[in-house]
């Protein structure tokens, strides 16, 4: 893959990511319930992919272990990640669902290091404090009131949705090492949207259609088609032809362009952001980013050097 190529990959995921969490803010607000929303999510990326199965993706070639792993993966990122996700964004603000997932690689590094049962390097460890210090700054743990309140209730979901997507990204990556990154991706999300059913069917029964809004529709549709599908090809294939910690650059990318973008919209969008984009980006979440950000690349900058 040529290198322009790979920075307009790179570049494009960047965008979309920023566009996913203001327009997932939409729909998490536009609809009552989070599983209902969640199940209708899974249930139009599923429609997607087994469209795309055996063109863009290749098809399935597992065996009977491979697809028990690949249904208790599909738990964990569809009923579970996805599900904690749109819950703490419905109390919570974009900026701060694209800066708490900034810490994924910080994740992976920790869990990794606890299965294989020793230290990380000191530079990593230092990493680690000064991130989650500017994870501790975003929280404002001082703030007060009903809306701060709500604010802080939303950023431990996403933090917990950030926990269940650093597992699915260690239990992911021995399964795309054996076999295609784009299959074991489409199959993770397609038995995770059978198991979401149980769960979130009666929720999406009871979901009064003609009180969603266009503005949550198109969070929805926005989800279906580049959240789930197109960025998913995306990441499987930067994956495919560069080091997991070149492509952790994007996430890096993601609160800066996040936050430009809600500031962009907050003064020149439609009216129908304004709720959306309402929590102004103060002095706490600007440190807050600066922290994680300088606390994650220098993970990052400590993993390479080992």
């Amino acid at each position: 893959m040529k290198r322009s190529l790979q920075f307009a990959l790179m570049a494009t995921h960047v965008a979309c990511a920023a566009g996913t969490y203001i327009l997932s803010k939409l729909a998490a607000d536009g609809f009552r319930s989070p599983a209902a929303l969640t199940l209708a999510r899974a249930l139009g990326s599923t429609l997607v992919l087994l469209l795309l199965t055996g063109t863009l993706i290749p098809k399935p070639r597992f065996d009977g272990p491979t697809w028990a792993k690949l249904f208790g993966l599909g738990i964990l990122h569809v009923p579970v990640n996805q599900y904690l996700f749109l819950c703490g964004l419905k109390e919570s603000v974009p900026s701060h669902g694209a800066l708490l997932y900034a810490l994924t690689p910080m994740g992976v590094l920790l869990f990794t290091s606890w299965l294989e049962r020793r230290w990380p390097a000191r530079g990593k460890l230092l990493g680690v404090l000064v991130a989650l210090a500017g994870a501790v700054v975003v929280l404002k743990p001082w703030a007060q009131g009903a809306a701060a309140a709500q604010v802080r209730h939303g950023d431990l979901l996403l933090l917990l949705a950030v926990a269940s997507w650093v597992l699915c990204t260690v239990a992911t990556r021995s399964l795309s090492r054996r076999h295609d990154p784009r299959t074991v991706t489409a199959w993770t999300l397609i038995l995770g949207t059978l198991a979401t059913m149980p769960i979130g069917g009666l929720a999406l029964k009871q979901t009064d259609w003609s009180a969603i809004s266009g503005s949550a529709w198109l969070g929805l549709a926005w989800m279906v088609a580049i959240t789930s599908v197109v960025m998913n090809l995306m990441w499987s294939q930067l994956l495919k032809h560069l080091h997991p910690v070149q492509v952790a650059i994007c996430m890096n990318a993601q609160p800066p362009a996040t936050a430009a973008l809600q500031t962009t919209l907050a003064a020149i969008g439609p009216a129908w952001l304004g709720a959306t984009l309402a929590e102004p980006l103060g002095w706490p979440f600007w440190l807050g980013m600066a922290l994680v950000l300088v606390g994650v690349v220098a993970v990052q900058r400590a993993r390479e050097r080992n």
